[in-house]
Order: C-alpha cells, then structure tokens, then sequence
C-alpha cells in the first residue's frame, strides 16, 4: 500500500496455532531493542531500537542498531526535527523518509521509533528539537510524509508520543489537567495524530509515559474510544520503554505491546490474570493481532545480517540538502550576506562549534556521526587562499564535562586509551579485560564476561598528559561506590545516587562529581578509577545500569579567551560566531530554566561585536534563545539548528552564497521568557499540587502564533525565514468544488477548497519560496477563534523572473471546524472567511456545513 508496506507473510494468521503463554510472550520485549518471536512457528522478533550509553537512538535523525555505543560503528546524523519542519516540504520529507528506511535496513532495524509529533508548547520543553513545530498541520502533513518514506521500503515507523507528551520535567508523573475532548486537545495537540493518520498509516503509535485527564496515556480510554472507534486506527499501540503502569487495565485500555524486556507488568502475571478470568482473552487475542501485523507489515526488512553503517552518496546528499533547506537565515542587514570569497576577504571564525560544530540533541534522537565536518575546514575549502580563514576558540560553555580525549591517554599496553580490568566480588584476579579509546564503561541490561548481578568491581586505568600546565577539572561519572586515585592518591571518591534508567540515559549531570587538579604540562600522570557494582535503579522491574566515565577539561579564563577572539575579529573583515546550544543543553529527559546563553557567550559576542567590521551570528539550537541582549549588536544571524554530519557544509554554502536560504520558522520565537512573550509561562513545567505532579494547559489555544498578544512580543514570527531572491504573489483566486475523486477523510457533504495564486521571484537568483495560506475567521461572540490559522502549504523553485502558478487544496471542514466539546463532534463556524497569502487576500463564504466526527 501507499502508506504502509505488506509482504507474502501474514503471521497473523498464525495466532490461533499459539499458546497462551506464547500470545503473551509477544505483548512485551524480550530486551531492551527487540520483540519477542516465536521460533515454532517461525515468527520473528522485531529489533526497534538500542537504549545504551546515554541514548536510545533510534529516531529520524539517526538510526543505531543493538550494538553499544563503543562498539558502534556510527550512523547517518540527519538534522534535526525542527530543522526538518523549517524546510516546509513535504515531497522531500518522503525522500528524506525513504534513506532512514535505508540506514534502519543496514542497522537490521525493522521500526524506527519516529517521528516526535509532539507539540512545541513552550520554548523551555528540552525535547523540542526532536518534534516538528507549534503548529499541527505542519506537524502532521511533514511527518506523514517521512512515514509515507520510511514504510514504503517495507521499515515501519512508530509515531510517538500519544499524547501531550510537551514536557520533560517529572514526565512519567504528572498529569495534564486538560480533557481529551476539550477544544484544546482536539484542536492543538490530538489534532497533529488526526493530521498525520489522514494522509499515513504507520505501523505503530507509541503512549507517551504521562497521564491526561487523570489517566496514563499507555491505558486512556483515548486508545479506544479516539484512535480505535473514531479514526478506525488499526496499527499497534506499543509503551514507551518503562511506560506501562498495570497489567489488566492497560491491556483493556488497548495497549497492544509492553517495551522493554523482560516484561515487568506482563508475562506470568498476565497469564494468571487471564486464567483466572480477570480479563477476557478476546483482549488478548486483540492485541497479539496487532502485534503479529507489525511484523506482518515490516516482514521484508527482516535481515539476519551484521549491522553496519552505511555511508553512501544519496544519504550524505539527503543530510546536505535538509539541512540547507531548513537553515533559517534570520538577519541579513544591508545585505551582508552571501560573502564574497573570491578576493582576499579575512574571515575569523570564533566558537569553539567552529571546530567541534553542534551536530544533534541530547538523549534518544543524540546519533554517533558517520563522519563529520567542520565549519574551519568547510571555509577553508571556500576560500581561495588558506590564510584567509582564522578561527579562535572562544569561551568554554559546557553543561557537562567531556570524556577526557583519547590522545590524552595512553592504555598499559601503549595504545591510546584506557585499559579496564573486571573482578568479582573478594577477588583481585581479574575475570576480564579489555581496552578502549574512550574512557567509558557501560553495562546496561548485558554484563562483560564473566561477571554475574551477585557482585562485581572495575577498575579503569590510564596514563594521562596534558599539553599545558593548568588547574585542570577532572571529573567522573559513575553508577557505582567510586575511588579516583591519581599516582596513587585518592582524590575523590563517592556512593552514586538512587536514580532511574531514564536519569542515567539522558540527566548525566546528576552523576557528575569534579575536582581541579593541579598537572604540569608533558608530565605523566597515572590514573585509576575503581568503580564497585550497586543497584541504583529506582523503578520497579527496571534493569540497572553499570557505568563509570572519566571527564577532562583543561583550565580556561573565559576572560582571556573573549579578548583573544576581539583581538582577532578587530583584524578580520567580517566575524562569523558560532554560538548557542549542544546536545548537553538541549536534550530528551529534562527542561530549559532560562531562553538566556551563558553569560560568558554573551559578553563574547558583544565583544567580538564591538570590534568587528561586520558580524554573523550562527545560533545552533532546538528552542528558541533570547537574543535581546545581542542581537541588534550584530549584522546578520543564521538558526542553524542541530544540522546533523553535513550541517557544516550547509552553512558555509549558505554564508558564501552557493545555497540560497529558505527555511522558514516552524515556531514562534518569543522576545524573552515572560508572562507577555510565552502565553505558557506560568504554566510549565508540572508544579506539584499536593496529590502529585501536574501541569494545566491554561493557555488553551491562545499558544505560540495562535496567541492575540504574539504580534506585540515576537522576536521571529511563525513562517519567518529571508531569502536571497523576492518573490511577490498576484492574481489569488479560492474557489469551492465538491470532491470528486477527493481524499478518504473527507464527508461527501464537504466542499474541497481550491487555492490558486501566482508567485513571482522578482530577483536575479533562484530560490524556493515556501506559500503559506492562512484563513482569518468571522467574529462570534461565544466561540474563541484564532485571529489567523495556518491551513495550506507548500514549497516551490523560482528560477530569476521566473513565475509559476501555484494551487493548494484544504476542506472547508479544515477552515470552519471547530471542537464542540459539549456536543462531543466537530462543528463548523458559518461564515465569511479571509484567506490570505503573500499579501493577497480573497474571502469564502461557508454555509450549513454542519457537525462531523471521524477522521
């Protein structure tokens, strides 16, 4: 099918040859990446994802198969989902769906956890980067079109996380006080599944961990009444890993499969619940043919195969070229940009992402890159003579301290790196041994060789040299009782705290313990790290995590480094700054506190600024940052998002004109974060109100560029992107048809909406213009509409003068409906509708549409 790829297998016709224990051994993982199969009958497992190290990466921006991250060997790092949202284009999203599908197949991956469909409700929510936008249909139309990818090379995609899933902080407690059939819900948040499921039909929809309206979302009665009964959804609703709260209820809520393994709320448990009658197995018969068409539907990308990762021609052009269409170019004052790099211009180049560039997000979307370039190097390869290009480091802004570098270390067989012992508990012979380049040891779900849960201790050793002389921060994180000895010398030492999986995948900095030490330049310094098992898991039936990181940062006056960059910048043309966040800033697990940039960062770009004869200002980021401070200091600024492995390259392409921008806002930017900017300000993140964690939506629809007072407090608005080229729209006509041949969702009694306009590219350049149609409603003095709604898009090339008619289709259903949250239906405000784009305005008349439900 278009949506949804099927093979010659059908397992489910098998479910009648099962046993009970066996239907029951298939509604829950059997480890932490992969389903459980049925080797009898020939059925096979599913490999859905790997959650080790600090990460679970399997998302659209990078795919990782079951190897650890040290034995790894990188994946394709594509630019993240807010980036991939600023592209406005669908046709692209589907190509770009179709090589994730290629990197999940050479990874033997069968469902890709992904897209994030969530919705940006406030610019603090630190998963942000890895969904799409504040708006859901330009949430849903981009994400189904990279389903439509994915499944079409026979990959399923599994749509996360239903639903309201918009915050990190206490994400597996609170409650959102909000009813899944108000208007807010229905509207806003429910809407972006609604959109997506029109026009695809993944394999899978992941619960999100939270509750909604006082129930979790892995056993809502949503999962039945809404996604089953209302929008005929026939895929496999599976938890997010650790998300199932019971046995009974979840599995008559719907709640077809239980991730990870080993169960924890299944298995026997769920056998004796059935033979003892507590719950029909016609519900489990349900579910178990779910899951079996999941497998059905991604049987051809069944591969017994070693993983690898897979660097090719087309992959390396698909990061290049969302990148460079999702790159907003925000500021370009007096046309400072594109540069020139024909003649003898000096460029300095000043952060340290100029050499270490901002790639991704923290936590499950955070991908080991294939390979990577860096904006020096990409510069140096723009410019006609080397010594045009100068780059200073800058001011250090880590959140996190980083894994001492390799060439740093020297393991005790002379190779760079570390050497690790395993014992036993009362033993000083070591059960195992092993090296590594990088200072980590990781343990989760799988222990080395030899060990057993009974007791265990490691010990990491190293030599280590430093460059300079210097108070330099040693550091470590550790899940166990550690010593840290240098030349024998204990100098720290800690028990590690009670924690969760989760904590330990995607909050390190809770582990973190630090120490300055003074180490003199070219000295060897022996170093070792004993680190002593301990259960630290919190959670019932979670796998505890065994890990112990080494951390090295070299001292840095941040003062020094910012006259060190003035310095250079004074002596250069133009300053290209490289600022923002990284995926120690941004990242799966835990919230924003502040929009603000490190002070230090700041006075660095007023620094440079102030001296500079021009300056550009890279922001690499998820969520938008307050620039109040700075921005009217500098010339120009790029949001470069996290751009994934070729991200570097399209910068630079950008800056020196070969690419021409047209990536536009997929979401509001706020001048700062206050009560007036950020309509959820005083409601995020969860407060806790005496019978547990919970957040109140009370913005309702009043949100992002929905919001009456956004004109007044936006720093960028929503659609907001420059180009090199102008475009100029004539000639808008909106006429009314009913459907002939007209999309499955649509009721025979709605009219399709024909949208019809001509755009001009009034320059000398070629660019895309992305169209963006918005309808103004009719005033009602009972029912809250928003001023402008976004309701049709999409993306089209303008050579020079060039002009192109472009049409666009949208029901009226989707331009009057409305949430009646009495009546329980969709009902349509009668009315004379404004649609606007470009400039041009035209109005449509909408009469006796009625009420629907359904999809």
């Amino acid at each position: 099918s278009a949506n949804g790829s099927t093979s010659g297998c059908h397992y489910r016709d098998q479910l009648s040859f099962l046993s009970l224990e066996e239907k029951v051994s298939l509604l829950s993982g059997v480890s932490f990446t992969s389903t459980a199969g049925i080797d009898r009958l020939g059925i096979p497992s599913l490999k859905v994802s790997t959650r080790t190290h600090r990460s679970a990466i399997d998302s659209i921006n990078g795919v990782r198969g079951s190897q650890s991250h040290l034995e790894d060997t990188g994946t394709a790092c594509f630019p993240s989902s807010t980036c991939l949202a600023s592209t406005w284009n669908t046709s692209l999203m589907k190509e770009f769906g179709e090589e994730v599908a290629l990197q999940a197949k050479s990874k033997s991956v069968q469902v890709v956890l992904g897209p994030n469909i969530n919705i940006h409700r406030d610019p603090r929510a630190g998963r942000n980067f890895e969904a799409f936008s504040e708006d859901p249909l330009v949430t849903g139309e981009l994400a189904a079109a990279i389903v439509n990818g994915i499944q079409s090379q026979g990959v399923g995609a599994c749509v996360k996380h239903f639903v309201a899933n918009e915050s990190e902080t206490v994400r597996r407690r609170y409650n959102v006080d909000e009813s899944g059939d108000g208007r807010t819900m229905r509207e806003l948040y429910l809407r972006t599944f609604q959109h997506l499921l029109r026009r695809a039909n993944p394999v899978s929809i992941m619960t999100a961990y939270n509750a909604l309206d006082g129930q979790f979302c892995s056993q809502n009665p949503l999962l039945k009444s809404l996604l089953r009964n209302d929008w005929k959804y026939d895929g496999c609703l599976m938890s997010d890993w650790y998300g199932t709260k019971s046995t009974i209820e979840a599995l008559e809520a719907g709640l077809d499969l239980e991730m990870p393994g080993p169960s924890v709320h299944r298995g026997s448990k769920l056998v004796q619940a059935i033979r003892r009658k507590e719950i029909p197995e016609e519900a489990l018969n349900t579910a178990v043919a779910n899951v079996l068409t999941m497998i059905d539907r991604t049987a051809v990308s069944h591969s017994d195969k070693d993983e690898e990762s897979l660097i090719c021609h087309s992959t390396s052009a698909m990061a290049l070229r969302t990148a460079s269409e999702g790159i907003i170019l925000v500021k370009n004052e007096n046309n400072v940009l594109p540069l020139d790099m024909s003649g003898n211009l000096k460029v300095a180049l000043i952060g340290a992402a100029a050499v270490n560039p901002s790639i991704t997000g923290g936590g499950s979307a955070c991908a080991r890159p294939q390979y990577i370039h860096t904006p020096l190097s990409c510069f140096q390869n723009a410019s006609e003579k080397l010594e045009q290009v100068s780059f200073v480091h800058g001011v250090n802004s880590h959140h996190i301290i980083p894994l001492m570098p390799t060439n740093m270390m020297q393991s005790r067989n002379g190779h760079f790196g570390v050497t690790v012992d395993y014992f036993l508990d009362g033993s000083d012979t070591p059960v195992y041994s092993e090296e590594s380049e990088q200072p980590v040891v990781v343990m989760l779900g799988k222990l080395k060789p030899g060990l057993t849960q009974t007791g265990f201790y490691f010990i990491m050793e190293t030599t280590v040299t430093a460059d300079r002389s210097g108070n330099h921060t040693l550091a470590v994180q550790a899940t166990g009782d550690f010593t840290l000895c240098v030349d024998g010398m204990e100098v720290l030492s800690k028990s590690a705290p009670v924690m969760t999986v989760a904590d330990f995948l995607f909050e390190p900095k809770k582990l973190e313990i630090e120490i300055d030490f003074r180490m003199e330049a070219h000295r060897p310094y022996k170093i070792t790290l004993r680190t002593h098992s301990r259960d630290i898991a919190s959670a019932d039936g979670e796998i505890s995590p065994h890990s112990a990181k080494l951390c090295f940062m070299e001292e840095h006056d941040n003062r020094v480094a910012i006259a060190e960059a003035a310095t250079v910048a004074a002596h250069s043309d133009i300053s290209v700054i490289f600022g923002g966040r990284t995926h120690d800033h941004e990242s799966e697990g835990f919230d924003l506190q502040t929009l603000k940039l490190p002070r230090s960062q700041v006075r660095m770009i007023k620094a440079v600024a102030s001296v500079s004869k021009q300056t550009i200002l890279i922001l690499h980021c998820g969520n938008p940052i307050d620039v109040s401070e700075f921005v009217d200091d500098v010339d120009g600024v790029i949001l470069a998002h996290f751009p994934g492995q070729e991200g570097a390259q399209a910068i630079v392409d950008i800056i020196t004109g070969k690419t021409n921008p047209s990536g536009k806002l997929a979401t509001t930017w706020p001048m700062r974060l206050d009560k007036s900017s950020v309509p959820t300000f005083g409601n995020f993140p969860a407060k806790d109100v005496g019978n547990g964690p919970v957040i109140r939506y009370r913005e309702g629809l009043q949100m992002g560029y929905r919001s009456p007072d956004t004109a007044s407090f936006v720093r960028w608005p929503f659609g907001y992107g420059l180009s090199y080229s102008t475009f100029e729209y004539k000639n808008l006509e909106v006429i009314s048809h009913d459907p002939m041949n007209g999309h499955a969702w649509l009721k025979t009694h709605s009219q399709i909406v024909h949208i019809t306009v001509d755009v001009q590219n009034t320059s000398d350049r070629a660019g895309y213009e992305v169209i963006q149609v918005y309808s103004q409603p009719p005033s009602h003095p009972m029912i809250w509409r928003p001023r402008s709604e976004l309701i049709a898009f999409t993306k089209a090339w303008l050579r020079p003068n060039e002009t192109k008619r472009v049409g666009l289709s949208v029901s009226q259903q989707d331009i009057s409906g409305y949430w009646d949250s009495v009546a329980k239906c969709w009902r349509s405000l009668n009315g004379n509708y404004k649609i606007s784009t470009g400039g041009c305005a035209a109005y449509l008349q909408i009469e006796n549409m009625g009420t629907w439900n359904g999809l």
